[in-house]
């Protein structure tokens, strides 16, 4: 049974995340903090700046070395991490035709795949977030 921790500030259920994504996207400064034993959460509300948390430790959004894509609307933040993709990028690629995901890495150039457990601060692949961008941003 998975235990959904409660994010601090807010007091609202997280989102668990592997302990490499939560050790990749931290400050070096601060990284020796992240106990690979702890059972990792991010708070995803976007309001917060709470970032990763565990039982013993907690970073803000300003600990990190990357904005998360679902706290930070700019177009500088990367949806893609491991081509390090920005949101900017794929409104641009689709404004000049771009309709699919490999369209828009080819376009840009940044197609490296396959780092998501520990580039994506949530541990997993970017694929749905990414085609959510291409969406809305044809929409416009």
């Amino acid at each position: 049974m998975e235990i959904i921790q409660i994010c601090p500030k807010l007091g609202i259920p997280s989102v668990p995340v592997n302990v490499e994504a939560a050790k990749f996207n931290i400050a070096e400064s601060r990284k020796a903090l992240v106990n690979v034993k702890d059972r990792w959460s991010v708070c995803v509300k976007p309001d917060c700046d709470w970032s990763y948390f565990s039982k013993h430790t907690e970073f803000r959004t300003s600990d990190l070395i990357v904005p998360l894509f679902f706290k930070d609307n700019s177009d500088a933040v990367p949806i893609c991490y491991c081509s390090n993709l920005t949101r900017g990028e794929i409104k641009i690629a689709v404004k000049n035709g771009c309709k699919s995901i490999d369209d828009v890495q080819n376009y840009s150039n940044k197609d490296i795949t396959g780092f998501c457990k520990e580039r994506n601060p949530l541990g997993r692949c970017c694929r749905n977030v990414f085609l959510k961008t291409i969406s809305d941003s044809s929409e416009r």
